[in-house]
Order: structure tokens, then sequence, then C-alpha cells
């Protein structure tokens, strides 16, 4: 049995995706694969981007205040996300869609991305995550909010695809969404996957610390203040939205990488992290399912400095350097 490993790359959901699998497949089979994963992928897209206007979210925003038929699913991620505010204790919140527009991010992360009409939100309130009212086919929001899975739908998504391949002939994968990592199984030699960490003092390099990845699904998720810019002018700005001021989080934490059973937790999780902060972080990941974890945050100082936990992180001269395969 000849094992391959395959990979392909296109952007989608605002980033790059990149997908892998480590499989004995057939060329002709192995390509079949591949298109059902890009077409799961993008029917995601555009069914529940904000940024496309006739997507089944977008007409869900438009109108707010009565019951909406919902997909199943739309369901499922209504629950998920709902369940995962309360959880987080509002920390995470799919509502804040008018404040992330009022920060600047109004369009697609995508270079060049157009839509027809741009859609407004940024006159709408944020509500509790509490305020979602789900029904047996219907669902509902209160009138003048609007919602947007931007903080977990990348990471649902990943962890949907590797349960799709989980019921094919591949024997691991890793599946890379912009930042947001699903992995299972092992490399074409057979040793466990392992993710490299970019490094908060200069994105285009790595930590000396790598994520050794378990056989079982396995998520890793990084996010931070310092990967994207105002769309409407030139100042730094970040879409992570502190829940008091609906404003971007003040933080010292300039990237926090989580690793956790899912793909979907670490993405949440990741976001918390930045949100409260290097000092308050690290027991809320630990209460919350957090595996591994690594802070990169400025001291007082301005330096950079480095917290961590987790058996998951591992030195990269501990690990050989094949097994080093994607920027998380």
């Amino acid at each position: 049995m000849y094992i391959n490993e395959l990979s392909q790359a296109r952007l989608a959901l605002g980033g790059n995706i990149k997908l892998t699998i480590v499989t004995d497949m057939s060329q002709s089979d192995s390509k079949l694969l591949f298109d059902e994963m890009w077409r799961k992928i993008f029917t995601f897209e555009r069914r529940f981007s904000r940024f496309i206007p006739m997507s089944e979210l977008s007409i869900f925003n438009r109108t707010t205040g009565i019951k909406n038929q919902i997909s199943p699913e739309f369901k499922e991620l209504l629950i998920t996300a709902k369940n995962l505010g309360e959880e987080t204790g509002g920390l995470y919140n799919p509502f804040v869609t008018p404040a992330l527009q009022k920060a600047g991010y109004k369009k697609s992360a995508l270079i060049g991305h157009k839509v027809d009409k741009q859609i407004d939100y940024t006159g709408r309130r944020v509500v509790a995550v509490e305020n979602i009212e789900i029904g047996e086919n219907w669902a509902m929001i209160p009138y003048g909010t609007a919602l947007d899975f931007g903080g977990c739908g990348k990471g649902y998504l990943a962890d949907k695809i590797g349960l799709f391949l989980k019921t094919k002939s591949v024997v691991g994968y890793w599946l890379s969404f912009d930042g947001d990592i699903s992995t299972y199984g092992t490399d074409k030699n057979g040793k466990n996957i392992a993710i490299d960490i970019a490094d908060a003092g200069n994105l285009i390099e790595t930590k000396d610390l790598i994520i050794k990845c378990p056989k079982t699904q396995f998520g890793i998720a990084t996010s931070g203040t310092n990967r994207r810019k105002n769309q409407t002018t030139n100042s730094n700005w970040h879409h992570i939205i502190d829940p008091n001021t609906l404003k971007p989080v003040v933080t010292d934490i300039s990237l926090a990488t989580v690793c956790a059973e899912t793909t979907l937790l670490a993405d949440v999780l990741a976001s918390c992290a930045v949100i409260l902060g290097s000092e308050k972080a690290m027991p809320f990941l630990k209460k919350h399912g957090a595996k591994s974890v690594l802070l990169q945050f400025k001291n007082e100082k301005g330096e950079m400095q480095d917290k961590s936990y987790g058996s998951c992180l591992k030195k990269v001269e501990s690990y050989s350097a094949t097994g080093v395969y994607q920027n998380a």
C-alpha cells in the first residue's frame, strides 16, 4: 500500500484554506474527495456569510423580530452559538456584528472582494446571546439586531469536514482554515502530525515550539490583535470585540494559540483568551477544556513574553522537522 500526502489550497471564508489528506486512494478518487470538500466549503460560505446579501444568514438578519423558518444546519449553528455564548459568560457573542462594522470590518477580508450592495448593520443593537429563540424549524432574534458566525463558523466547518473525512479512506488529515486547524491520524510516515506556531513578534517566522497532535480528532486555533487592518483607513485594528465596551479589545495578548478536542472549541477559546488578557486567560482556558495553550503577550516594558501549558507543546529539536507542516 502506497501512502500519498496530497494538498489543495484556495481562497474562501475570508482567508486561505489549505486541505491536506494522507491516503492510499487513486488520483481520480482523491480528486473526487477534494471536489466534495470544496463543495461543502463554498456551499457553507454561500449560506452563512454575512457578506453575501442573499445568504440564509443575511436574509434572516433582514427579518428580525419575527419567527423565520430555518434550515436544519442553520438551527444547529444557532444552538451551537447560543451554547458557546452562555458557557463563556458572553465573551463569545454572535450579536456583535454592529460593533464589528463600526470598528471597520465591513467587508470580506479577501483582497478585492466586492458585493453589489453594502450590508450596513452599524445602526443596530448588540444584545446578549440568550436572546436567540429557537423552535422546531424556526428561529427569531430581537428586532434591530444582527448575527455573525465569524467567531465560530470556521471551526464548526473544519470539524464537520473532518468527520466527513473519517468515513473515507484516509489515514490522516490536517485542514487549515486561515488559523483554525483540524487534524486526525498520522502523516505518510506514520508519525503524529505536528503544527508549527507563528511568532507574534515576526509573523513570517515561527516559534521554537510545535504542537504535536494526538492521533484522535483534534483542533487548534490562533487568534490575535495583529492580523488585519482597518478596511476604511490605514489604521491598525483587530476584529475581537470587548463585550463590555463593544470596541476592539485593549489587551496585552498579541497571539493566543489554543488546542482542544474540537476546532470549534479552540476557535472560541482563542478569542476569549485575547479578550481576557494574559493574567486571566489561563484559569479560564483550563476550566473550559483547553488541552494546550501558548499566549504571546507584551509585558509592561513592551517586550514579548510567552505563557504556556499542556503536553502537546514540544520543542522543535525534540521532533523531526519532517513533521512540521502548517503555520497555525
